[in-house]
């Protein structure tokens, strides 16, 4: 009902005002017509979730996002044998340490804060597959016991530093150290049939949940992390009576195994009015309309009578632009997403990039300017053609599955930056 309202009160405007026909150029020596005023309709919607599993990075950690609310990150992934036929059994092997290694995303590896956080990592209790994909709403089964060694120590981020590993420096990574009872059951398999290969392994062994314990940290950050480095593995440090020098045997993910990110959100955590508000009364999209990487938070924007362009002397196109500012003051601290792509809807309902996608379109986060443009002159013009149904556009960010940036757009009726879409006419 809200929705029918505010296209209603748009229809009751006059012709004119609908079609924007107040021009900004009216005496153009050039040939061309312009104007901004073509009416918006925006709102904010919960965005859909979003395919993780199969990609270039995985989120691991949880803050408190003053405006959007709180969000949490946490990753299941596959192990398997850096070896087949693992052995030969010995009832002397002590694990001297067991260790995970998850090496840190070289683009933008921190979102948000780098306060320190309690992980918790934990068995999978389910098979993963390579033939199933794995989205950002699917919250994985594992084994309620906690594995890292001591759960009272708190793990910074720092994606910039070497760590010293055996007088060596290596990738920058996250090394959590997990309890050796672990490193002992492993090391009973020896020489047995479930370190025989990889399929028997992950028969035994599912992997592991690395999840951030969200009790205490309000403050905090969303860590990427690269799983399909070398770097990422889990180190089995281990001795026998025979061989009492410290042997370490890697467990590896890479891209044979299976990892994908799991993603809660609350919006209504949030300590700043806005995004609970905007899901509970879409016609304060109007103001300012909210989007989220991860699955997070969709706009949505409608143009109710941008076909009507069709039965005036203002029908071909020279260019149309959509220009959306970022609303929000803590860019710093919380950065916009790098891109937005446009999504128009198909006959079956399905999400379709526009036909300018593979030209120019744009949709790149100006820093400078605070905003984003885009050039969809070809399905403007599709609209007033009746090539395409005038079914509105939604928005999603780039990498929205490996990342959780987020922003406030805008609204049309924005006091100071308000959401436009610049028309060009040709008029010769």
């Amino acid at each position: 009902m809200l929705l029918f309202g505010l296209f209603a009160s748009e229809g009751c405007k006059k012709p004119e005002d609908d079609l924007g026909l107040s021009v900004l150029d009216p005496a153009d020596t050039l040939g061309t017509i312009r104007t901004d005023t073509v009416s918006i309709v925006s709102w904010t919607r919960p965005g859909d979730s979003v395919q993780t599993s199969g990609l270039s990075a995985n989120e691991i950690g949880s803050y408190l996002d003053p405006q959007f609310g709180k969000v949490s990150t946490g990753t299941a992934t596959q192990l398997r044998l850096s070896v087949n036929s693992v052995g030969p059994a010995d009832a002397s092997l002590i694990c001297d340490s067991l260790v995970l290694s998850l090496a840190y995303s070289s683009v933008d590896p921190i979102y948000g804060s780098s306060t320190a956080q309690s992980i918790r990592v934990y068995r999978l209790d389910e098979d993963l597959t390579t033939d199933s994909i794995y989205r950002s709403n699917r919250a994985p089964v594992w084994i309620n016991q906690d594995l890292v060694k001591d759960p009272t120590r708190q793990f910074a981020p720092f994606p910039l530093d070497s760590p010293m590993v055996g007088g060596v420096r290596v990738t920058p990574q996250l090394r959590i150290q997990l309890d050796t009872v672990l490193g002992n059951a492993l090391l009973e398999q020896w020489g047995g049939a479930n370190v025989a290969d990889n399929t028997a392994f992950l028969a035994f062994f599912k992997g592991l949940y690395v999840v951030p314990d969200d009790q205490g940290q309000p403050d905090g950050g969303v860590w990427r992390f690269n799983l399909l480095s070398g770097a990422s593995k889990m180190t089995l440090y281990y001795h026998s009576d025979t061989q009492p020098v410290t042997t370490p045997f890697d467990f590896v993910i890479g891209s044979g195994s299976v990892h994908y990110t799991h993603v809660v959100f609350d919006h209504g955590a949030a300590t700043v009015p806005g995004v609970p508000q905007a899901l509970s009364d879409i016609t304060l999209g109007q103001q300012t309309t909210y989007i989220q990487s991860m699955g997070g938070l969709r706009p949505e924007i409608r143009f109710p009578h941008l076909d009507r362009y069709a039965n005036t002397n203002l029908h071909t196109l020279a260019k149309a632009e959509l220009i959306i500012s970022v609303n929000n003051d803590d860019a710093d601290s919380y950065p916009p997403p790098s891109q937005l792509f446009a999504l128009r809807k198909d006959a079956e309902g399905v999400d379709r990039f526009l036909p300018d996608q593979d030209a120019t379109i744009g949709g790149l986060y100006d820093a400078t300017a605070k905003e984003y443009r885009f050039n969809m002159t070809r399905w403007v013009q599709g609209i007033i053609n009746g090539t395409y149904a005038n079914t509105g556009l939604s928005f999603v960010p780039a990498g929205t599955g490996i990342t959780v940036n987020r922003a406030a757009l805008a609204g049309p009726q924005n006091p100071t930056n308000p959401m436009k879409l610049v028309l060009t006419f040709t008029t010769y």
